[in-house]
């Protein structure tokens, strides 16, 4: 046939001509045989519908192949009819004389076996290849597709009532058993887009084909309760085997350089920008049957659900692919909203045990049960319990007392280093595996790769790893804010990871441009292997600091410009853990949950989404650029966050408050008219969709028509605002829904004391951590040396709240650095006076607030050190400042400020008026916005800032020969520094740190000079002497003696350096 065309029904209504799968071949050859059929030709599938997507093909599939199969499940031969005997009412058989006699028995099919294979192969046009346009609206026809074919037809006209009173028969879906699946595509090529206004999509592109195998297992379930109804179609996995072979996935989204952000969503003719997001050479799945049990005791029992394994990832980070990423969960999220809050088990609540009613024995509380039987066994006797005493006494009292600061005094200072021990990590303890119901994913990679571009620095940095394996695990529902939430971990482990970064980059790269890295970089190495190319032994191997570079020697003039990759962390181990928690929980997903208890204080659980990075031992490598690189990566795309987190969490408190004046019974009535005011909407949006499409039909007839083209452009304004009030509307109802939920449960539980409304909570955490690291500071070409750096127990710790404010923790145990420089007079610079590390040596803490036009404001920031051992020279002072801000002026920013206070008020209100007065004079364009927001957000407001008392053993040399403030091993304190509402930057800061705590020092050093009395040898004081100073130092000069000082002392004493 030269051409064929089937209609399917797209809607459950029969009577629908609006909404209906178009299938159309060309060439079609049609082989027909007894329980087979084979067809050959083109394949295109369309939408037909009443609405801007009419038309539209969802799949195209040339050179086609389908073959399905039916084999009938009976007790004979199905094939064999002439085996049908047909006998009379007389001459029944014996064997049918205890049930009713049926000559159709051997040949009447109890089950049917149906399997459906789909095959595509090159045609003879290379361009024309499988492929598929997709929207978000046009999916869910997929998923009516099934509902279709599974669904059951309502009786019409059936019953005593009309007179049928015949069995329906039982429909073609629900008679099958086992139902296999297999698709074999030589290429593939998918484009998705969530609206028809192409603002955010992916396009999937595979070279290397497709391939699908897939069984389900099919059984009718009666039920057991005494109620006549339909038994329940009950389908699993068998198993489902799927590999995708060279895959490349590209993002896309509008073009940003549109002004007005509504036209964004509005204009359905804006250009489109592709990105590259990642490619795989091999991709494979395999999920194993899954079987309904109880939760296993032994955790390696339990094998995940799915596995996946990748080869030669290589993936791209940035923030336009973060912005596309988070709007496409963010759609998908709130269709998956939409849908549950329209749902009738969106009203339904859990069962909750409040210890009244017996429950089924579980594995965590044998303990409990175990102690309460005990309990009453003993009951008789007047021995108080220990509960009892830890409840009275001296301990009750402290109890009460650290329960009681525990809203003001976040932290507290002791002396054991918490990075030294992982299992207190918030991360760590979050994903242990005692509440694990079951392991839903593993992930396996090999030779991976990650490339991350920050949008504040030029060139970018490559993550590798030669094996990585991620884990997904289900665990046990938990409490939080008086809500039950859902418990997701993925725990991760990467072996053989390596970190690149770019040398220098005098461009900002392309995706054209950039350089990935080769499986020969990345893959495990062989140690014993020696070096076997020039190129390996010249730029440093396979070692920290090693160049990847093609050509060895100068570069020529072809190769100048060549991006040149160098490992800053050679290969090591790194591990891990996130845990995420949902806030809708299906009533199905437990059958019974447990109450906390209100007045326990021991079983409160932290449910914040926590995430925590742990490595052993990193040899580290980086210059300024790499430096700045990395720190504008963590900060802009691992620890982002989403900026509407706040706002939701205002709603939520304002709808607690509201409903706290409504009685249970009074809360469901505006959730059902909520309800039915979204399907309204929903209906307005059919019909203007409907309105649009009938003008597009219009325009294509008359495309010159101005008139039409103004109406299309309202009603796409309309459907804008159409879907906005949807989507607000949705959120009211999600909230509502969270509440009333929220008030169920806790009508069930003991009356406790309302939670604070202002009290703010806490959003997700981050942490870093490390035991081991070795540091080298590098000039801008990567390889000569600034300092080498030893870092032991490191521990990192952001916290983001729910107001936009958050808390920065750093912790350090131990910390010494060596001096590189050429000709330095000291070599070591910084050695800590306990050399063990058992305690913390550096502390750092920084509470944010919510920033102010744009402007970050630090409430408090508090630095504690411990006694250090600094030997300095101005030469490496200006070397390390331009590492850490490069760019910077090093020297105009020393000027000290107390000599010019009044200069510096003078300069400040000039500066003030001048920009109101050019406020005024012309209105800022949105390139001097930015640059204003850009120029904000690198200023900070700090309200409090304390560095606390540090006693340092210093040794210092000046720029010049001789200097007055060089001193050599002198014994000085660096008084506590206090700063209240500075407007600064970091550089500001800590130049207003050294310009104070050396006026301090130098005063001290001058002293010391002047009184302290003349020694045979000056540079090497005795222990004797060392005592008799720490003496002078805790109880004063006048209590030791009267010693004054010697005339023969010079006023400037002489620096002579250890060697």
């Amino acid at each position: 046939m030269a051409q064929s065309t089937w209609l399917m029904h797209a809607s459950l209504d029969p009577y629908s001509t609006t909404e209906e799968w178009d299938w159309t071949w060309t060439d079609l050859v049609l082989d027909w045989t007894n329980g087979k059929w084979v067809l050959k030709g083109d394949l295109d599938i369309y939408c037909r519908t009443a609405s801007k997507y009419d038309d539209c093909r969802m799949l195209h599939l040339p050179d086609l192949k389908l073959v399905v199969k039916l084999n009938w499940v009976c007790f004979g031969d199905p094939n064999d009819h002439h085996s049908v005997m047909p006998c009379a009412p007389d001459k029944i058989p014996e064997y049918s004389v205890n049930k009713e006699h049926d000559s159709y028995r051997a040949f009447r099919s109890e089950n049917l076996n149906i399997s459906v294979s789909y095959e595509t192969k090159p045609s003879a046009n290379p361009a024309d290849i499988p492929g598929g346009l997709w929207f978000a609206s046009t999916l869910r026809w997929f998923d009516q597709l099934t509902t279709i074919q599974s669904g059951v037809t309502r009786p019409i006209r059936r019953g005593q009532v009309f007179g049928d009173v015949k069995p329906t028969k039982l429909i073609l879906s629900r008679h099958y058993k086992h139902m296999t699946l297999s698709l074999n595509f030589h290429e593939f090529q998918v484009c998705f887009w969530t609206s028809f206004a192409k603002q955010c999509g992916v396009e999937l592109c595979s070279s290397g084909g497709l391939t699908l195998c897939t069984e389900y297992l099919q059984r009718l379930v009666p039920y057991s309760d005494e109620l006549i109804r339909r038994s329940l179609l009950e389908r699993n996995v068998v198993y489902m085997n799927c590999e995708l072979n060279g895959a490349e996935i590209y993002l896309q989204s509008a073009a940003p350089n549109v002004k007005n952000e509504k036209e964004m969503n509005v204009s359905m003719r804006t250009p489109v920008e592709k990105n590259y997001f990642l490619s795989v050479t091999r991709v494979a799945y395999g999920r194993e049957a899954t079987v309904q049990q109880t939760m296993v005791e032994s955790d390696e029992e339990d094998t995940p659900t799915h596995r996946l394994v990748v080869d030669d990832l290589m993936a791209l980070w940035d923030i336009a692919n973060r912005n596309v990423v988070f709007t496409l969960v963010d759609s998908y999220s709130k269709a998956q909203q939409l849908k549950y809050n329209l749902s009738a088990d969106s009203l339904k609540t859990l069962r909750v045990d409040t210890g009244v009613t017996p429950v089924k024995q579980r594995e965590g509380s044998k303990i409990s049960h175990d102690a309460s039987s005990g309990l009453h066994q003993g009951a008789a006797v007047a021995t108080p319990s220990p509960m009892t005493k830890l409840q009275s006494g001296h301990v009750s009292s402290m109890l009460q007392k650290l329960v009681a600061e525990a809203e003001s005094k976040f932290f507290a200072l002791h002396e054991e280093p918490s990075a030294g021990k992982t299992e207190q990590l918030h991360g760590v303890a979050a994903c242990q595996t005692d509440d694990v119901l079951h392991k839903n994913w593993l992930i396996e990679l090999t030779n991976s790769q990650v490339m991350l571009k920050g949008c504040e620095t030029s060139g970018y940095v490559i993550l590798s790893a030669a094996k990585a394996q991620i884990l997904q695990r289900q665990h046990k529902p938990v409490w939080r804010d008086r809500q039950l939430y859902a418990k997701t971990t993925w725990v991760g482990s990467l072996e053989f990871m390596q970190y690149y970064a770019t040398v220098y980059v005098d461009r900002i790269s392309s995706a054209e441009d950039v350089r990935w890295l080769t499986v020969d970089n990345i893959e495990e190495r062989d140690i014993s292997r020696r070096e076997d190319t020039v190129s390996e032994m010249v730029g440093s191997g396979h070692s920290v600091g090693g160049v990847i570079t093609e050509t060895v020697g100068p570069a020529s003039q072809k190769h100048k410009k060549e991006i040149q990759l160098q490992r800053i962390v050679s290969r090591c181990g790194c591990h891990f853990f996130y845990a995420h928690y949902a806030e809708h929980l299906s009533p199905d997903a437990t059958e019974e949950v447990l109450l906390p208890l209100t007045d326990d204080l021991w079983r409160r659980v932290e449910a914040v989404d926590s995430f925590t990075l742990t490595h052993q031992d990193l040899n580290i490598c980086t210059n300024s650029l790499q430096y700045a690189m990395i720190l504008d990566i963590v900060n802009n795309l691992l620890m982002y966050t989403e900026p509407r987190k706040k706002e939701q969490f205002e709603k939520l408190q304002s709808m607690r408050f509201q409903l706290q004046l409504c009685r249970i019974e009074d809360q469901k009535s505006p959730i059902l008219q909520m309800q039915n005011k979204i399907r309204e909407i929903l209906l307005k949006l059919r019909r203007l969709e409907k309105k649009v499409y009938l003008v597009y039909k219009q325009l294509d007839n008359d495309l010159g028509n101005k008139s039409l083209v103004d109406q299309s452009e309202r009603l796409e304004r309309q459907i804008f605002e159409c879907k906005e009030s949807l989507n607000a509307t949705n959120e009211e109802l999600e909230i509502m829904i969270s509440c009333f939920k929220e008030s169920i449960l806790h009508s069930q539980a003991k009356p406790k004391a309302t939670k604070d409304s202002d009290k703010v909570s806490v959003r997700n955490r981050f942490e870093i951590c490390f035991k081991h690291a070795q540091w080298r500071l590098t000039e801008s070409d990567g390889q000569l040396g600034i300092a080498d750096v030893v870092l032991k127990n490191f521990l990192y710790t952001r916290t983001n709240n729910d107001n936009d404010s958050g808390e920065h923790l750093m912790e350090l145990s131990f910390i010494s650095m060596t001096n590189l420089l050429p000709n330095s007079v000291y070599k070591d610079l910084v050695q800590p006076k306990d050399a063990s590390g058992k305690h913390l040596l550096l502390r750092v803490f920084c509470r944010d607030r919510q920033p102010v036009g744009g402007i970050p404001i630090n409430e408090h920031f508090e630095v504690n050190v411990a006694p250090v051992s600094i030997q300095l020279t101005y030469q490496f002072f200006k070397v390390i400042m331009q590492f850490l801000f490069p760019g910077r002026n090093i020297e105009g920013a020393e000027e000290p400020a107390d000599d010019s206070d009044a200069a510096n008020e003078a300069e400040k209100k000039k500066t003030i008026k001048r920009l109101s007065s050019n406020s005024r004079i012309e209105p800022q364009g949105i390139d001097d916005i930015h640059k204003m927001r850009e120029r904000a957000a690198k200023n900070n407001l700090f309200m409090y800032i304390k560095i606390t008392e540090v006693p340092l053993r210093v040794s210092y040399k000046g720029g010049k020969e001789k200097n007055i403030e060089d001193v050599n091993d002198f014994s000085l304190v660096m008084p506590t520094l206090e700063y209240h509402n500075q407007m600064w930057t970091w550089l500001d800061l800590v130049m207003a740190m050294k310009n104070d705590s050396k006026r301090a020092l130098i005063s001290q050093a001058i002293k010391q000079k002047i009184l302290k009395p003349s020694r045979a040898d000056d540079s090497q004081p005795t222990v004797i002497q060392q005592e008799v100073d720490k003496a002078k130092m805790l109880m004063g000069a006048k209590v030791m003696g009267n010693e004054k000082p010697s005339s023969k002392k010079s006023l400037f004493g002489k620096s002579i350096s250890k060697s």
